[in-house]
């Protein structure tokens, strides 16, 4: 891609979600074909939008969607600041596209980790972690039914975020089993998605150890005070309005949002 195709492709997802909208697709003359384009187009999207950024998510989580999607690593996109909710939310329709819900382990840093030569230790992204967090990701792709588009789409579309609703988390957090203990999701009273930590690299530590590094690697690191979400311990579930919906990760807690017309 050239940089004006880079540009226009930029601004194609900039109109539509400032329209709260979605679009067939990304024009074929200005689709980035690959990871590196997809990542110029997003980091150009978010540069247009102008858009304070208060963390960064990792998806492709799991090794089966990789291998499906012809990725050997997850990818990264961006939480921005006004969409970073504390539950209960109450979130309204029309400011979003159509809405999928993902249950996910937030981790919170209480210091930062910089950009550096070498990668961080395990040790090391654990110890910068202040507290661990309940959370649900609002997944709102401005692409028609984005799970069919090619990825390198759905990473510049960045990543298909809508909003994080949090809830209060555990500074305690190493002494919770982040990795087998049950995930559930709760639509409108009735449990409709089971998981846990286990689809998400096996560990969402892990998954958080990878965010660190490839932002060390492709940015400037991550920051204190932000919240870094690692993947989704269930299968993705679409809402509609009206629906309330509530996800329990057992002794971590749990975060309620409901979804107005």
């Amino acid at each position: 891609m050239t940089p004006d195709d880079i540009i226009q492709a930029a601004e194609v997802l900039k109109a539509a979600r400032i329209d709260h909208k979605t679009i067939d697709c990304i024009p074929e003359a200005v689709r980035p074909g690959n990871i590196h384009e997809a990542y110029a187009v997003q980091d150009q999207l978010v540069e247009m939008l102008g858009w304070d950024v208060g963390g960064w998510f990792c998806a492709c989580t799991n090794v089966s969607i990789q291998t499906l999607l012809s990725l050997n690593e997850p990818y990264y996109a961006r939480l921005f600041s006004t969409y970073i909710l504390p539950e209960p939310a109450i979130l309204n329709a029309v400011d979003y596209p159509p809405i999928v819900l993902e249950c996910e382990y937030g981790f919170k840093l209480s210091e930062d980790l910089p950009k550096r030569a070498e990668p961080y230790t395990r040790d090391e992204v654990a110890a910068a972690v202040g507290s661990v967090h309940p959370t649900i990701e609002v997944v709102a792709g401005h692409l028609k039914n984005w799970p069919t588009q090619d990825v390198w789409s759905v990473i510049a579309d960045n990543g298909t975020d809508g909003a994080l609703v949090f809830g209060e988390g555990r500074s305690d957090w190493q002494n919770l089993d982040l990795i087998d203990t049950p995930v559930s999701l709760t639509l409108n009273d009735q449990v409709v998605r089971k998981g846990s930590g286990r689809n998400v690299l096996g560990d969402p530590l892990e998954a958080f150890v990878w965010l660190a590094n490839a932002r060390s690697r492709d940015g400037d690191g991550l920051k204190s005070g932000d919240i870094h979400n690692t993947g989704t311990t269930t299968d993705i579930i679409w809402i509609e309005p009206g629906d309330t919906a509530t996800a329990n990760f057992g002794g971590l807690g749990s975060v309620r949002l409901e979804l107005r017309a």
